[in-house]
């Protein structure tokens, strides 16, 4: 099966950008987590604004993944939908939907 997803690591004013594009389903949530596994701690940015389709599986996959870590993370680009996934998981989108430097969400 075709992998429709990219996942491109970027540094970005010193914070490490993780930018998702095409299709995020189950496959690229998983591959997602590993990446936030490697990644060391700190600030970092998981960048939606260019996928074109969200799986609710996939979303729902990262969510799980997401709740309750400890680590500081902001999301940029998702819509009300995948949000009201996350906050389902108990994910504080309120706080990681508020990206630094961009005034309040």
């Amino acid at each position: 099966m075709h992998h429709l997803c990219d996942i491109v690591t970027e540094l970005e004013d010193g914070r490490t950008v993780i930018r998702v594009a095409g299709v995020f389903d189950r496959a690229s949530a998983f591959e997602l987590r590993d990446r936030l596994e490697r990644e060391p701690a700190g600030d970092l940015v998981l960048d939606f604004s260019h996928v074109v389709e969200f799986v609710d599986l996939g979303v729902a996959t990262l969510a799980h993944g997401l709740a309750g870590g400890d680590r500081r993370l902001h999301l940029r680009g998702l819509r009300q939908h995948q949000l009201r996934i996350f906050r389902h998981f108990g994910v504080d989108v309120e706080r990681l939907a508020r990206a630094p430097g961009r005034g309040r969400a």
